[in-house]
């Protein structure tokens, strides 16, 4: 196929987030640059060093400058630059007290899941995409209120308190990388994908045993009406107190 008429790209991206505190910086982190396909979303390891500008600097780098591939020499070259911005990020006095200097040098470590989308011909009737993830942070597709995927997890109880996480030690990175998964797929017009910290989607795939309303609604909600839902499940005690993000955009002719 050539030639110019309309093509399909995702469209309708946003990022939503409910913070767990109101006084703290969220772990997480979401990047979107849905003109070029491409989504990043992170979530930052509670006990680890600035784990939320570990996970920042993993999303930005992400949309800016993707991985060249998905294999673990490509990733792994990929993250040690991204650590190297981190380290600028956190670079101390050299009066600071030993055990500060001590954590640097273990790191900081997050989840990642990325997106890429291939540039669909004028004519195409689908746009195919290719995703990595290394931890819980799931990319979930619909197609009319019904999941067609869940990557990389797909029922709650594959949730763990020891998910696999990106360091930014370039000591624990070679067996960091082996945990990467990568898959692929392709959306038609109308199907929408949905990317989530690990609490929200340990939720939303509990819930997806009762009908699709779940899935109706995080198509739906704005931030307002998320961050409602996020706190009555937090006192109901029914969704981890947990930095909560959910990234969302459908795939439409442009």
């Amino acid at each position: 196929m050539s030639g110019s008429g309309p093509r399909l790209a995702l469209v309708g991206a946003e990022a939503l987030a409910v913070p767990k505190s109101a006084t703290e910086p969220s772990e997480d982190a979401a990047a979107l640059d849905p003109a070029r396909g491409l989504i990043a979303v992170s979530d930052g390891a509670t006990r680890a060093l600035a784990s939320g500008p570990w996970a920042r600097c993993l999303v930005s780098r992400f949309v800016a400058r993707p991985p060249e591939g998905f294999d673990a020499p490509a990733l792994s070259g990929w993250v040690r630059a991204a650590a190297e911005e981190w380290s600028r990020c956190v670079r101390l006095p050299p009066q600071a007290p030993p055990y500060l200097w001590d954590a640097v040098e273990r790191g900081s470590y997050a989840t990642l899941l990325g997106l890429v989308t291939e540039p669909a011909p004028p004519g195409a009737d689908t746009l195919r995409w290719k995703a990595v993830a290394v931890g819980d942070t799931c990319l979930v597709t619909l197609r009319a209120d019904a999941p067609t995927l869940s990557f990389p997890l797909h029922r709650p109880e594959q949730f763990t308190s020891a998910p696999a996480l990106l360091p930014t030690s370039a000591t624990a990175l070679p067996h960091a990388v082996t945990a990467a998964r990568v898959t692929t797929g392709a959306g038609a017009t109308g199907d929408d994908l949905l990317v989530m910290t690990d609490a929200l989607a340990r939720w939303a795939l509990t819930e997806t045993a009762h009908g699709p309303h779940v899935w109706h609604f995080l198509r739906r909600c704005d931030e307002a009406a998320l961050t409602a839902k996020v706190r009555a499940l937090w006192r109901r005690g029914e969704l981890e107190e947990d930095d909560i993000t959910l990234v969302r955009c459908r795939v439409a002719q442009v």
